[in-house]
């Protein structure tokens, strides 16, 4: 509760910020990959690691790692001095025989603070492939039991904020990422969801 209570206070604050930067609005360019001949991608490619923490007791909270490319949006350019980035990430998640590889979109709308120091909120959307062990135990007078190996995709909504600060070309930053997930049964008699808290730390660069 007060992870989620955090959150959604920077969202708000990031909100009103927005709010501000639309007030002194220039202009709004749709399909900017075309239209605008200054349109740049500013390519950025960083490292991502940190803990995820499940709301199941049963899956243990470990470590989270993985890479995220992101850009400037190609779709439209907002008005005002902040930017619209598309977000994409892989990640991968490994504990206990239980293997969690995610794919994520998140767009983020980044504010900046100062020249290099940006804020970035937003949602996202994306997959988990879940791999797990299924025990199954056969009766009769001497029951055995075995384990085998499944798998399933899991649908995911994000909601996020994170901070960016730039060094030349290269840049560090750290991110909060709230995820929720579909159910599945994983091999029980129950539905379960995977829904959890990342915190983020990235180091990389920009192009």
């Amino acid at each position: 509760m007060k992870k989620t209570t955090q959150l959604l206070s920077v969202l708000a604050g990031a909100a009103i910020l927005s709010a501000s930067a639309l007030s002194a609005a220039d202009k709004f360019v749709l399909l900017p990959i075309f239209t605008d001949p200054d349109w740049k991608a500013n390519i950025e490619l960083a490292a991502v690691g940190g803990t995820m923490d499940f709301d199941n007791g049963s899956v243990k909270d470990d470590y989270n790692y993985g890479l995220e490319f992101s850009f400037d949006c190609p779709v439209f350019t907002l008005p005002g001095d902040n930017l619209l980035r598309q977000q994409l990430s892989l990640s991968r998640y490994d504990k206990d025989d239980v293997t969690i590889t995610a794919i994520e979109m998140n767009p983020y709308y980044f504010i900046h603070f100062t020249r290099n120091l940006v804020l970035g909120v937003g949602p996202g959307i994306g997959a988990m492939y879940t791999e797990y062990p299924v025990t199954t135990t056969t009766g009769g007078l001497f029951p055995t039991t075995s384990t085998d190996n499944a798998n399933d995709w899991l649908f995911t909504l994000q909601a996020g904020a994170g901070l960016k600060y730039y060094m030349g070309s290269f840049l560090a930053g750290v991110d909060i990422r709230r995820t929720w997930t579909t159910e599945n049964d994983f091999g029980t008699t129950k539905k379960y969801s995977l829904d959890n808290w990342r915190t983020l730390l990235k180091a990389g660069y920009r192009f």
